[in-house]
């Protein structure tokens, strides 16, 4: 479901501007255009500044219907969750609720084996070894032979615990949308509330992010992006449940919530210093990725963010380390026709000239 823009440390200095002249700017409706040319059925490209928020939208939200993109669309906005279910986990830190150095076993004894040498940070991180039940070629035929099929996470972690750890917990890094489904259950846990509600207290109502909620059923609202999936471009809209992502993907937004999120968070809004520095640092074997975010780099400087795959959506985020700018990249395909390589080339031309 998710990438890591590889290559660069968190902590480095504020990339210089390479000059002092202003960069020409993105026209962003061609922008979008340009990813439709290249075969997706619609796509979106969202910037939001200190001033303004601008947009460029092209082809189809879905197909069958000739309903036209538009900006303020909802779609399943898939592992860019994690971003905003790591901020729960630490806003619950900061409250005292729990410590992201506690172990899995505090909160879910019993559930996962060797839980008590596993942290909540190293399920935030993805160093914790545990494997990817979304990469198990079972769940692969069953979630494809009955997409409707709803799971239940524990069904999931169950999945994931059938294969042996990938590594010692804490010695290396390996993305696993397991981590999250624990940890979804860990904020159950330490909290005695649904996740979802969680998420609308915390997060989705202090934000005023409308157009944002976390349904476990299927959704097909007038505003919902379709999601198009292969070379036949299957609609899987009406056909995949959300519950087989949770924790690990399952929220559904739009360009303006998704923005409005990253500048709260990385202006201050959300979490305490110590807890938002603690999300943008990772650690010395997980690359660039912190705690449900990743940090890269960008003609404007430092940026963090997340990717999201959920089969026929994709998503592409960045923030600029300040807050100042965010931008949201999104189409309604898989990478049949539309490679990951492009959309991240133009989430940082779009925060940068947007």
């Amino acid at each position: 479901m998710s990438k890591v823009i590889a290559g660069i440390l968190v902590g480095l200095s504020f990339c210089a501007v390479a000059s002092a002249a202003s960069p020409k700017r993105a026209n962003l409706p061609q922008v979008a255009r340009n990813l439709v040319k290249a075969g997706a059925p619609g796509a979106l490209v969202y910037v939001r500044t200190p001033t303004a928020a601008r947009a460029g939208t092209a082809g189809f939200a879905d197909v069958g219907a000739h309903v036209t993109m538009r900006a303020g669309d909802r779609w399943r906005i898939a592992s860019v969750s994690k971003a905003f279910v790591a901020t729960l986990v630490l806003q619950l830190e900061a409250d005292g609720k729990l410590d992201i150095d506690d172990p899995v076993e505090r909160w879910l004894p019993g559930v996962v084996p060797n839980g008590g040498a596993i942290t909540l940070r190293e399920l935030l991180n993805h160093t914790s070894g545990l494997y990817n039940y979304t990469d198990d070629n079972d769940w692969i035929t069953a979630a494809v032979g009955n997409p409707m099929r709803a799971w239940a996470p524990r069904e999931l972690v169950a999945i994931a615990l059938t294969h042996p750890a990938l590594f010692p917990p804490g010695s290396n890094w390996a993305y696993s949308n397991a981590n999250y489904i624990l940890l979804g259950l860990v904020v159950e846990a330490a909290t005695g509330d649904n996740l979802g509600d969680e998420l609308q207290r915390r997060i989705f109502t202090p934000l005023a992010l409308a157009s944002t909620s976390f349904p476990q059923t299927i959704v097909l609202a007038p505003d919902f992006v379709h999601g198009y999936f292969g070379q036949d471009r299957t609609d899987i809209a009406p056909l995949l449940t959300p519950t087989w992502a949770w924790a690990a993907g399952g929220i559904v937004s739009n360009a303006r919530d998704v923005t409005t999120f990253y500048r709260a968070l990385l202006t201050g809004r959300l979490l305490p210093a110590a807890q938002l520095n603690e999300m943008k640092v990772p650690a010395p074997v997980a690359g660039t990725y912190g705690l449900g975010i990743f940090s890269t780099f960008t003609a404007c400087g430092h940026a963090f963010g997340h990717d999201g795959d959920f089969f026929g959506w994709r998503t592409e985020v960045l923030a600029t380390a300040n807050g100042k700018r965010e931008a949201v990249v999104m189409v309604n395909i898989d990478a049949t026709f539309v490679p990951w390589s492009r959309l991240e080339a133009t989430v940082k031309t779009a925060l940068c000239r947007g």
